[in-house]
């Protein structure tokens, strides 16, 4: 009669349940909450990846590209064809707007160079390149000190859309939260600084009066 067998009854387990196999195959896994160092668990600590399951973690990850940068070493120059998603996993990266001076009159000083801010651990940048077809860098991104970044290319996007369709929608979906969220910040400074300028205006006609 079948059922389960008596505790005191020598049970014999197949040989591929191996402690040992099953052990490695732990270790191994992209999973293993110890191994704090891979990509799957530097993504889960991005907000913009919230949604994503650990398995699609890694997935994305197989697409994902890693790269050093020394101290002024330039990523990508304002000008240049966007073609990646960069994050950064340490360092600091500069982003800089290279604008002419009309006033200048030699050429050597005719570019002035702003810096619009300074990204750090978990900061990104370059998503538009994701989405928009042909699309011109509208700064220069700089290392700042020694840094890693990892990224994610147009070819390697493609390439996700047609193997893992699904990952690539949620990957989608976060570039275009990323750019409404970086277009809701710009048209309150906007706001912001057509409010300052009103006020000025203002001042000066009491001042004229």
């Amino acid at each position: 009669m079948g059922g389960f067998k008596h505790e005191n009854e020598e049970v014999n387990l197949p040989e591929r349940l191996n402690i040992g196999v099953i052990k490695y195959f732990w270790q191994s896994s992209p999973y293993n909450p110890s191994k704090k160092n891979t990509i799957p668990h530097f993504l889960r600590n991005i907000v913009v990846f919230k949604d994503f399951s650990d398995y699609e973690l890694y997935i994305l990850s197989k697409f994902i590209h890693e790269r050093t940068y020394e101290n002024g070493e330039i990523i990508f120059k304002q000008g240049d064809l966007g073609i990646g998603f960069y994050l950064i996993y340490y360092g600091n990266v500069e982003i800089i707007v290279e604008k002419e001076n009309p006033l200048s009159t030699s050429s050597a000083d005719s570019m002035e160079y702003s810096l619009v801010t300074c990204l750090e651990n978990k900061d990104y940048f370059g998503e538009l390149a994701l989405l928009q077809e042909n699309s011109i860098r509208s700064a220069t991104a700089v290392a700042k000190n020694a840094c890693k970044l990892i990224g994610i290319f147009k070819p390697d996007l493609d390439e996700l859309i047609r193997v893992h369709p699904v990952v690539a929608t949620k990957l989608l979906q976060s570039v275009s939260m990323i750019i409404a969220e970086r277009l809701y910040s710009i048209t309150k400074e906007v706001k912001i600084l057509k409010y300052k300028l009103s006020k000025m205006e203002q001042l000066n006609e009491n001042e004229v009066k």
